[in-house]
């Protein structure tokens, strides 16, 4: 028997600097009338029945976000752990926060990401009731997929002691060891557009197009 919605927690990673984005703020740009932030939150909710965790670096971040995302949407926020860098950080400290087995992460740069992505991934996570892997990292075109993807907490925790202040989710997978990389394509009802990222304004303005 696979396991609930219910036990797994959605995780938008928001703590980046936006460097290539023109006003360095692209969680807050808009997509058909959303900002990008908003559209990956609406996304996790519906999928996972309760509101998701906003990892962020900074309090300044927190508090933009908090005053874009609905406070009917009742979104919780983690600090990005400050012993790590980059998106990693803001993982574990989501693991420490929730109490749900799996997350799943995305990044908020992923505008296109939607609910049948997140349930897929998870039940690919929970088919097997017996030997359930520490992570599900969808592969697109050849690479991975690791800021699109679903993790057991526990795993992750449990590696926290092993990983230096640079390392990244490379580190992290290396880490974990049963992972199960699968290709995008054989998830079901998850596409190639869902891994699509934003990272600078002509990237935005191509998906804008795309999604009209």
């Amino acid at each position: 028997m696979s396991e609930s919605a219910a036990d797994v927690t959605g995780v938008v990673l928001a703590g980046g600097s936006s460097s290539r984005f023109e006003d360095g703020n692209k969680a807050l740009a808009t997509l058909d009338g959303e900002t990008l932030v908003e559209r990956v939150v609406r996304a996790l909710s519906s999928a996972t029945k309760q509101p998701p965790l906003v990892a962020v670096r900074t309090e300044a971040q927190r508090d933009r976000f908090s005053r874009t995302l609905p406070s009917a949407w009742d979104v919780r926020f983690v600090m990005d752990d400050d012993e790590l860098t980059g998106p990693l950080a803001g993982l574990l400290s989501a693991c420490e926060t929730a109490s749900t087995r799996w997350l799943f992460t995305v990044g908020c740069d992923m505008p296109l990401v939607d609910a049948s992505t997140v349930t897929g991934t998870f039940e690919r996570a929970t088919r097997t009731a017996a030997c359930h892997p520490c992570a599900v990292v969808p592969v697109s075109r050849g690479q991975y997929e690791p800021l699109h993807a679903v993790y057991r907490r526990e795993s992750v925790i449990d590696c926290r002691d092993r990983l230096s202040v640079d390392d990244g989710f490379g580190a992290l997978l290396t880490e974990l060891g049963d992972v199960d990389y699968v290709d995008i394509d054989e998830l079901p009802q998850v596409g190639q557009a869902s891994v699509t990222n934003v990272n600078t304004v002509a990237e935005l303005e191509r998906v804008a197009a795309d999604v009209e």
